[in-house]
C-alpha cells in the first residue's frame, strides 16, 4: 500500500542520487576547465558549468518548497502555512514550472476555506480548458459548487461527466488524471440527493487507510452528514474525529 512513510524514502533516495549526480557533474567539469589550455574555453565550460548548477539548484529547491507546502495542507490541514510557502515558490518559480500545480493547489486551498466566491473566479479563467486534467479539476469544483448552491440539476449533469471521465480510457493511459476519489464525490452526490442507500455504498468503497489526514476530514464529514440523515448516534463520533485532523477547515468548523 502507498503510504507517506514510503513517499518519504523514495524521495530521500532521490534526493541521494541526485546530490551523487550533482557532485558528479561539477567534478568532472572542474577537471575538464583544468585540463582546458585556452582561457576562452575555460571561461565557457564555467559559464555553461553555472548555468546548470544554477537550475539543478533551483529546481531541488523549488520541488523542496513545493512538496513542504503540499505536506501543510494535505497532512498538517493547515491551509495558511501552506499558502505562506507557495507563496514563496511562487516568486522564485523563474520558469513557471509550477504554474499548473499551483492552480490546482489553489483550487485545493479555496474549498479548504470556503472561499466559493474566489474558487468559482480561479477556474473560470480560461487556463482550465489547457489540458484534460485541469478540465478535470474545473468539473469537480463545478460540482461541489453546484452542491454548495443547492443547485442538483448541475450537480446531476457534472456527476456524469466526472464518472463518464474516469471510465473512459485512452490507448495508453486516462484521458485526465484521476486524482479525486470518484467514491468520495459518488457519496456527496447521493446524500444532496438523499439517497441514502447508494451514498452508503459509495463510502464504504472507500479506503480510510488510503486517505491523507486532508481527504479524511472530507471522508468524516460525509459520514457525519449519513449519519445526522439516518438519525444515529455515530454522527457525533465522525464530527470529532474530522475536528482532531482539520478543525479549522470550512467543511469541519461550519458542520451544522
Amino acid at each position: 500500500m502507498f503510504t507517506l512513510k514510503k513517499l518519504l524514502l523514495g524521495e530521500k533516495t532521490r534526493l541521494f542520487m541526485m546530490v551523487v549526480i550533482f557532485i558528479v557533474f561539477i567534478v568532472f567539469t572542474t577537471r575538464i576547465i583544468l585540463q582546458e589550455p585556452k582561457v576562452l574555453n575555460q571561461i565557457l565550460y564555467f559559464v555553461i558549468m553555472g548555468f546548470f548548477a544554477f537550475f539543478f539548484v533551483l529546481s531541488e529547491v523549488l520541488r523542496f518548497m513545493y512538496q513542504k507546502g503540499i505536506e501543510q495542507l494535505v497532512i498538517k490541514c493547515d491551509p495558511e502555512s501552506a499558502l505562506t510557502l507557495m507563496n514563496k515558490l511562487r516568486k522564485i518559480d523563474i520558469i513557471k514550472g509550477y504554474q499548473q500545480s499551483m492552480l490546482v493547489f489553489m483550487s485545493l486551498y479555496y474549498r479548504d476555506l470556503g472561499m466559493y466566491d474566489e474558487l468559482n473566479t480561479l477556474i473560470n479563467d480560461a487556463i482550465f480548458e489547457r489540458s484534460a486534467s485541469l478540465k478535470l479539476v474545473k468539473k469537480v469544483n463545478q460540482f461541489y459548487l453546484s452542491l454548495q448552491k443547492d443547485d442538483l440539476e448541475s450537480a446531476t449533469k457534472l456527476n456524469k461527466e466526472i464518472n463518464d471521465i474516469y471510465l473512459v480510457k485512452t490507448k495508453k493511459r486516462y484521458s485526465a488524471r484521476p486524482v479525486y476519489s470518484l467514491n468520495q464525490l459518488n457519496a456527496d452526490f447521493f446524500l444532496a440527493k438523499n439517497n441514502l442507500s447508494k451514498a452508503h455504498d459509495a463510502l464504504r468503497d472507500i479506503n480510510e487507510q488510503s486517505l491523507n489526514p486532508r481527504e479524511k476530514t472530507y471522508y468524516y464529514i460525509s459520514y457525519a452528514k449519513y449519519y445526522q440523515l439516518k438519525k444515529q448516534n455515530k454522527e457525533e463520533l465522525m464530527v470529532k474525529q474530522a475536528r482532531e485532523l482539520g478543525q479549522h477547515l470550512a467543511h469541519v468548523k461550519n458542520y451544522h
